[in-house]
């Protein structure tokens, strides 16, 4: 339900002429002339009243009306007049005192009885006005305006199906009537019929494109409801509607951008730039499709370009930081300056003091642990923790979840997270004092940071400190920049001792591994190398389009020339899009890759996604952001992945995985090794064909698979934390 329907109410209704008193004819002679001078000077009032209103001036209207009145109180209609001028002049109590009158003098004046039930439904009493608004219309059926309002009060009622019929009504009377066409689309969209809806608000576009925010609303809330193909059409219909209105043509362009239609989306984005330059949040979407064409140079230029036009907001600000990470030669201490650069926006003048909190400061109990996200749900990030957090929870640590997304998109990885947690908060929309407060309540001593600089994260509780030990992992790919973290979950590989001077975070590193993988559920069976049958290598990845460019292509290219008859086959949600694949094709053509050669598949569902690693005989993993959960899965379906190891946090991803594994013969240093490295193992096919009928039960068994012997690796840090805390909270 939109807020307050009533008030929105475009159309009220023009006052009437009055009409001629009843009676006989009017005497002729002196006393007749003397009694008609005041109905002259009334109606004279009266008519410069219609005039003004003719012309949207209400007040002066008002003044005329009042005067007509004044002069004839008994007249019929000028009561009526009155009324309506308080209605546009939203005076709604004088207004239905005005009414009341004019019934008092024609007790039968349907419009005076209808317009108190609209006054009432619009002062937050429908359920009144809706019996006025009846009755008005038994007295004067033909009224579309008072069965319009009529429906609008059963609406906000939630009586659904009178107020269709009743807004039915109001249209086989005015078949132009744009508001009922956009109400009744409300009404439907509120019972579930959501094509019936946009049909509605189609028309009500076509008859007014005035009221695109209404359309954006709606598309709003469809897209809430997951309603995505319906929220396309409004987004889409609100841009049409006001062609040279920026804010629509964005909206509908990020919607495009966040459902992987990147080229769409970039034109729509394009179109509000050109109508506002400055809009920083355009220049944000423009980044974000860029990134996913693969077009880093372009992202980080829109990106650092809406910093530029809003210098002070930590927010958009930290949408260069994740661009960056992309970015190829990007150095580890040119992301420090930056994420610093970013945290003095963002640091908070009411920090909470570490040894602030009153958690009571056993050191011998289990810390209550909080987990702050985004991602509980079917998200790498899921499938990279929750089996911790289980078997954490098994051994005793009390947790409490606290999910920033929208409950909507809940699936069965959230109720395992549910299920471990001892409570659950969901946090979408909460402000953030209001956060800080639920994890005070809950008596939080370690909470968990799994976003970083990621959709759906609450850094701004992490930047004011929101429980005494404050830790990042797995959801963002480096340092945060703020200094109120306790910690950051490495390991070895991912953070090697000497990167320290890199983080702002202390460096946390666990033996083996820094995560704890969950494979799929119910994968495909492992396939034979496909290269035999085939008569030739396909080199594959599935990691999405920002991963690659032109300086990746370039390696790409040198192995496809060393391979003859080799392939590389891509496959990605957005590379469904036609426009995204000649993106991409552009990206690799640049980097010398013979796209003949090249085959992209647009594939969102895990287990076709799974499915298609029956084609890849070797992956190769992208430079300088390396691929986390899908070399994981990769090697789950028995194929290994060659990994150029970079220098950032980023860049090590598949590195420590591989090594965790047991394969960090794939782990290149150079780029001239990560050709070499490829070359090599696709002259290998025995090889390759033994390692993938061996590699899934060779991950399973890995330090990455094992959820309890992980589960102690981190419950041991995590307690380390705590009594280092306690022993300075005591000691203090």
């Amino acid at each position: 339900m939109v807020d307050s329907p009533l008030a929105r109410s475009a159309r009220q209704p023009v006052p009437y002429a009055a009409p001629s008193p009843s009676g006989p004819s009017t005497p002729s002679g002196p006393s007749a002339r003397q009694a008609s001078a005041p109905l002259r000077r009334g109606r004279k009032f009266h008519e410069q009243g219609v005039a003004l209103a003719k012309q949207n001036r209400w007040k002066p209207a008002l003044e005329a009306f009042r005067q007509a009145a004044r002069v004839l109180p008994a007249h019929p209609g000028f009561h009526y007049a009155v009324g309506v001028a308080l209605c546009r002049l939203d005076r709604f109590a004088e207004a239905i005192e005005a009414f009341h009158r004019e019934i008092a003098i024609n007790p039968g004046h349907g419009p005076a009885v209808a317009e108190i039930g609209t006054c009432l439904a619009r002062t937050g009493r429908p359920r009144e006005g809706i019996s006025y608004l009846r009755e008005g219309l038994r007295l004067f059926p033909s009224m579309p305006l008072a069965q319009y309002s009529l429906g609008l009060a059963l609406l906000t009622e939630d009586r659904r199906a009178e107020a269709m019929e009743a807004l039915d009504k109001a249209l086989a009377m005015d078949g132009a009537y744009a508001q009922a066409y956009r109400t009744r689309g409300l009404a439907y969209a509120m019972d579930g019929q959501f094509e019936r809806s946009v049909a509605d608000l189609q028309a009500a576009s076509a008859l007014d494109n005035s009221n695109y925010q209404a359309i954006l609303e709606l598309g709003v809330t469809f897209g809430k409801a997951e309603r995505n193909l319906q929220a396309a059409q409004l987004f889409e219909m609100a841009a049409k509607a006001a062609p040279d209105v920026a804010l629509p043509h964005y909206i509908y362009g990020q919607f495009l951008i966040n459902h992987r239609q990147f080229e769409r989306g970039l034109l729509a984005i394009d179109r509000a730039l050109e109508l506002d330059p400055l809009h920083a949040e355009s220049h944000v979407g423009r980044g974000f499709g860029y990134l996913g064409q693969g077009r880093i140079e372009e992202a980080v230029a829109a990106f650092r370009r809406a910093g530029e036009l809003r210098p002070g907001e930590a927010a958009i600000a930290g949408t260069l930081l994740f661009a960056l990470q992309h970015k190829p030669g990007v150095t580890r201490d040119e992301l420090l300056r930056e994420h610093r650069k970013w945290a003095a926006l963002y640091r908070r003048p009411l920090v909470t003091g570490r040894l602030a909190f009153a958690n009571d400061a056993d050191p011998e109990r289990l810390p209550r642990i909080g987990i702050v996200s985004a991602d509980m749900h079917r998200h790498a990030v899921a499938f990279l923790t929750v089996r911790a957090f289980e078997q954490l929870a098994a051994r005793g640590f009390p947790i409490v979840g606290f999910s920033t997304a929208r409950p909507d998109i809940d699936d069965d990885m959230t109720d395992r997270f549910k299920a471990a947690s001892v409570a659950w908060h969901g946090v979408n929309g909460r402000d953030d004092d209001e956060v800080m407060r639920l994890i005070a309540e809950e008596r939080i001593d370690i909470l968990f940071d799994l976003a970083g600089h990621t959709a759906g994260n609450r850094l701004g509780i992490f930047a004011r400190r929101a429980a005494p030990v404050q830790v990042g992992w797995a959801g963002y790919v480096g340092t945060v920049g703020l200094d109120s973290y306790d910690g950051l979950i490495a390991d070895a590989v991912e953070i090697p001792p000497d990167h320290d001077s890199s983080y702002v975070e202390p460096v946390i590193r666990l033996p083996d591994c820094y995560v704890c993988y969950q494979p799929p559920t119910d994968p495909p069976e492992v396939t034979p190398l496909p290269g035999p049958t085939t008569g030739h290598v396909t080199f594959g990845c599935f990691n999405r389009p920002a991963k690659l460019n032109s300086r990746l292509a370039g390696l790409w290219a040198r192995i496809l020339e060393q391979v003859p008859n080799s392939r590389l086959l891509l496959v990605y949600g957005g590379l469904g899009e036609g426009a995204t694949q000649k993106a991409l094709s552009a990206v690799l053509g640049a980097g010398g890759v013979p796209l003949d050669r090249v085959d992209m598949v647009g594939e969102t569902e895990q287990a076709r996604l799974l499915d298609a690693y029956g084609r890849v005989d070797l992956a190769l993993d992208p430079s300088p952001y390396s691929g986390g959960v899908t070399t994981l899965e990769a090697m789950w379906m028995g194929v290994p992945t060659v990994t150029l190891v970079g220098d950032t946090f980023a860049g090590r991803h598949a590195a420590s995985h591989l090594t965790a594994a047991g394969l960090a013969e794939f782990c290149a240093a150079t780029e001239d090794d990560y050709v070499a490295l490829a070359v090599d193992w696709s002259r290998r096919p025995e090889a390759l064909a033994t390692l993938r009928r061996t590699l899934r039960d060779r991950l399973a068994a890995s330090p990455l698979c094992d959820a309890p012997g992980f589960a102690g690796n981190l419950g041991r840090e995590l307690t380390r934390l705590w009594r280092d805390w306690c022993a300075g909270k005591t000691k203090g």
